[in-house]
């Protein structure tokens, strides 16, 4: 059922509903293998006249009776060619004059086919311009031929015997037009305004397809309103059923002024645009967000404003700057993640800024990286876009890793990391036993210096060995026992820094 209903619905323009009108039960099959239980309300001009009940609406359909396989009623006869009456004295059949002329039929037939299997009848007219037929038939036709479709024009006088639209679809198929364009110029709604619509009918297994689109015209310059802008060419394309390119979006501008002048304007993501006051363009639809500083030695200034661009036009926006002080803070799931500035791989010497939750400064607006690392999560490097504005809150959720290797090197990572710093701290420690080495080398160089002064006492010609003397003798050795003790300290400290700082320089590289 739904299958005969397609087919029926496909090969016509329109419908005609009635409650009354009713015809002979009968039974009828197309050539297309489809079988339907339908009135049959007889034959005009080749058409057959159908009634069914569709949604408990009367509906009556034609279709060209070639189409047709068999149609018959209850009694079995084909109601595609009754029998001729017969007159009671002579017995001779005479022809129903309602019955098809087999002659016309045949003449039809017999025609050669089109020069093309694309038809394109000239546009109905219901306006009172009557050149606009011929005109909209001519650009209709040129286009087509641009689009590489030959077509044969045909005016609706050329095929009389049709007074709607479905004969003349039929007739035409006959003929053998495999595609037919009709199209149709109407009055709108509206006084000043005319309606251009275009069918194509194409035929595949002699079931017709029906497209249709519409278009709006002003009645004075129907001709201009078609050719601008390519309208003419998308109604052929929906009639097509193809879909209309996109038309590209209008330009739009924004003008900037600051107070003060001079300061450089940018958009997220974007490198800096111009200086101050200017104007640039933006292809967007919504809200803009327009950023501009200002660096006046260490001191940074910045206005952040959103705008909303007029398609075609320009928007204009005035901005106050004041003084700012961006502040990145970094929020990560996990917490306890460490943060790296730029996006370049971590090694064990890489310095973080700390760990999160986390706040560090950032004074020069425009794109910057961080790189997150957290043990047994992906290394994930954050681009954002430092705006001039006091606080740019990031908010990044950390992602697992599943490859024991990569947890591995990060283990690996953490390890090295640890002993480089004991070797930073070693190197670290190893300046103070240099330092107290140096001291005591100096203290004991001043013991060997005051008993060599003492010594030279005791050389002295007519030094008397008295008690006095004896007690310089003491003093002497004493002196260069307290200097080699010192030396000996000195040394050792020495020599433990150097090994300190040996440790630590192999530790750290």
């Amino acid at each position: 059922m739904k299958k005969v209903f397609a087919a029926l619905a496909l090969a016509l323009a329109a419908f005609a509903f009635s409650q009354q009108e009713q015809g002979i039960s009968a039974n009828v099959e197309l050539f297309s293998g489809t079988k339907q239980r339908a009135q049959f309300l007889g034959i005009e001009n080749d058409t057959v006249k159908l009634g069914g009940y569709v949604k408990n609406q009367f509906t009556v359909v034609r279709i060209h009776k070639d189409k047709f396989k068999s149609i018959l009623d209850d009694n079995g006869n084909d109601l595609l060619a009754p029998p001729a009456p017969v007159t009671s004295d002579s017995n001779v059949a005479v022809a129903d004059s309602t019955a098809p002329d087999s002659a016309a039929t045949d003449s039809i037939a017999e025609e050669p086919l089109f020069s093309s299997s694309t038809v394109l009848v000239a546009y109905e007219n219901t306006t009172s311009d009557s050149t606009l037929s011929a005109q909209m038939t001519a650009l209709t036709a040129r286009l087509l031929l641009e689009g590489n479709e030959q077509v044969h024009v045909l005016g609706r006088s050329d095929i009389p015997e049709c007074n709607d639209d479905i004969c003349l679809q039929n007739t035409l198929h006959k003929k053998g037009a495999k595609t037919i364009y009709n199209g149709k110029i109407t009055s709108a709604l509206k006084p000043d305004s005319i309606t251009l619509e275009l069918s194509r009918i194409t035929f595949e297994e002699n079931l017709p397809e029906v497209h249709k689109a519409k278009l709006s015209l002003s009645k004075k310059t129907a001709f201009s309103d078609a050719i601008a802008n390519n309208r003419m060419q998308n109604l052929i394309l929906s009639a097509k059923n193809i879909p209309l390119p996109e038309s590209a979006p209008k330009n739009s501008y924004i003008m900037v002024d600051t107070d003060p002048e001079g300061a450089t304007l940018s958009r997220p993501e974007k490198d800096a645009i111009c200086r101050t006051p200017c104007t640039f363009v933006v292809t967007d639809t919504g809200k803009v967000e327009v950023n501009a500083y200002w660096n006046v030695e260490s001191q940074l200034w910045g206005a952040q404003s959103f705008v909303r661009p007029i398609p075609g036009d320009t928007a204009k926006i005035s901005l106050r700057l004041k003084p700012i002080s961006p502040e990145v803070h970094v929020i990560t799931t996990p917490s306890e993640t460490e943060v790296f500035p730029g996006s370049a791989e971590i090694t064990k010497h890489s310095k973080s800024i700390g760990k999160s939750p986390t706040k560090f400064p950032l004074n020069e607006p425009g794109m910057a990286n961080i790189t997150l690392r957290h043990i047994g999560y992906k290394d994930t490097v954050v681009s954002f876009y430092v705006a001039p504005v006091n606080e740019i809150r990031l908010n990044v959720e950390m992602e697992k890793l599943t490859d024991y290797n990569e947890i591995a090197k990060q283990k690996e990572w953490q390890h090295d990391r640890r002993m480089s710093r004991v070797g930073h701290a070693l190197m670290a420690g190893a300046i103070a036993p240099v330092i107290i080495s140096a001291i005591f080398v100096y203290l004991g160089s001043q013991d060997y210096d005051d008993a060599k002064t003492i010594k030279d006492e005791l050389r002295m010609p007519g030094s008397a060995k008295g008690e006095n003397y004896q007690q310089k003798v003491k003093k002497n050795k004493d002196l260069v026992d307290d200097g080699d003790k010192k030396m000996i300290i000195g040394a050792s400290l020495a020599g433990a820094g150097v090994l300190l700082f040996g440790v630590g320089l192999f530790l750290s590289f």
